[in-house]
C-alpha cells in the first residue's frame, strides 16, 4: 500500500456536547469500517481529547484509478459497507461527523474504512491556547468575541490597519454548508463515485443511479432501499489488486525484465530465496504436513541411491 498506519488526536474545544457524544458511541466500537478510538484523555487545556487510529489504506478515489472499469461484484463490495454506514447514520445508531472525500480509504484487504472528522473537535491543544471556535470553518466572531475586544482594540486598528487589510481581508468565507457536514450524504456520494466507474452498459446502473441520487438527501428508508438495490445487483467479489497489462502488445508486462533494487532487498525475491534456504538448513526439508528430514539425513541418502543406481548399472 502507499499509506502507513498513524494516528490523529482531537479534542472538544469547539462543541464538547457533540464530541463526547460522538466518542461514546465512537468507543463503545461500531464495526470495522469506521476508524477506532484507540485512547481517551483530557489536552492540556482540560477538554476531552481522543486518539483515533487511521490505518494503512489507498484512498476510494486511486483505488478507482488502479481498478480501472470495476465490474458489478466489485463495486457492490465496495459500496455496501457505505450504504450500511449511510443508513445508520440517518437513522440515529450511529454518530457520524464529517467525512471528506479523501478521508474514504481501502486497505490491502478491499476492505472499506472510513476516518470521519468527529463533530465539535479540532486538532488536539498544545500547550498554548485552544483553536477558538469557528476558527477553522472561517466563521465571523459571535457577540462574546467582540466584547473581549474592548476599547484598546479598537484603537490599535487605526487608518494604517485599514490600508494593510485591502479589500480581499474584507470579504470572509462562511461556515460550510450543511450539506457538507452530513457525513451520510457524503457517503452516499462515495458509493454514487463508485458505480459511476462501472461500465454504463451493465443493466444494474439503469435502477441503481436514480436511486443513489434520491439517497443523498433521502431518509433512512431510502437509503436502505438503495441498498437493497445494490445488494440484489450482483454477486460480491473480492478486490484484487493486480498489475496491469501491457498498452501494447509488442511491450513486457510491467514488473518483467532487468530486477528493480527493492527486489534483491530482504524483501524482494533474492531475500524470500535466502530465507527458504535458511529454513532448509535449519529445519530440515519437509516432508509431509508436520515432520521434516534433516538435511544431512537427506544428502546420505541421495548418495547412496547414486552408489546403488551406479553399481546396479555397471553390474548389468
Amino acid at each position: 500500500m502507499e499509506t502507513t498506519a498513524a494516528s490523529r488526536r482531537w479534542c472538544g474545544a469547539r462543541d464538547p456536547v457533540a464530541f463526547s457524544r460522538w466518542v461514546a458511541d465512537r468507543a463503545a466500537g461500531v464495526g470495522p469500517h469506521l476508524a477506532p478510538v484507540i485512547r481517551v484523555g483530557r489536552c492540556p487545556q482540560g477538554h476531552l481529547a481522543a486518539e483515533v487510529l487511521h490505518a494503512a489504506t489507498r484512498s476510494l478515489e486511486d483505488t478507482l484509478d488502479v481498478l480501472g472499469v470495476p465490474t458489478e461484484g466489485v463495486a457492490v463490495t465496495l459500496t455496501v459497507p457505505l450504504l450500511e454506514l449511510a443508513a445508520r447514520a440517518r437513522s440515529g445508531a450511529v454518530e457520524l461527523g464529517v467525512v471528506a472525500l479523501g478521508a474514504v480509504g481501502v486497505d490491502e484487504t478491499g476492505a472499506i474504512l472510513v476516518a470521519d472528522r468527529p463533530p465539535g473537535a479540532v486538532d488536539a491543544c498544545a500547550d498554548g491556547l485552544p483553536a477558538a471556535p469557528g476558527a477553522e470553518s472561517g466563521a465571523e466572531p459571535g457577540p462574546s468575541s467582540r466584547a473581549q475586544a474592548g476599547p484598546s482594540t479598537r484603537v490599535q486598528a487605526g487608518p494604517s490597519t485599514r490600508e494593510q487589510a485591502g479589500p480581499s481581508t474584507r470579504v470572509q468565507a462562511g461556515p460550510p454548508h450543511p450539506r457538507d457536514l452530513d457525513g451520510a450524504r457524503q457517503l452516499v456520494t462515495a458509493a454514487r463515485m463508485v458505480w459511476d466507474r462501472v461500465d454504463s452498459r451493465s443493466e444494474a446502473r439503469r435502477t441503481l443511479d436514480p436511486a443513489l441520487d434520491a439517497a443523498r438527501d433521502g431518509d433512512a428508508d431510502t437509503v436502505a432501499g438503495a441498498l437493497d438495490l445494490v445488494v440484489g445487483a450482483a454477486p460480491p467479489r473480492p478486490v484484487r489488486w493486480s498489475t496491469p497489462g501491457p498498452t501494447f502488445p509488442d511491450e513486457e508486462p510491467a514488473g518483467t525484465g532487468a530486477p528493480a533494487h527493492d527486489q534483491i532487498g530482504p524483501d524482494g525475491v533474492v531475500g524470500m530465496l535466502i530465507r527458504a534456504v535458511l529454513d532448509v538448513l535449519e529445519r530440515g526439508v519437509p516432508a509431509g504436513h508436520r515432520r521434516r528430514v534433516p538435511v544431512r539425513h537427506v544428502v546420505v541418502g541421495a548418495v547412496v541411491t547414486g552408489g546403488l543406481v551406479t553399481a546396479a548399472t555397471h553390474l548389468r
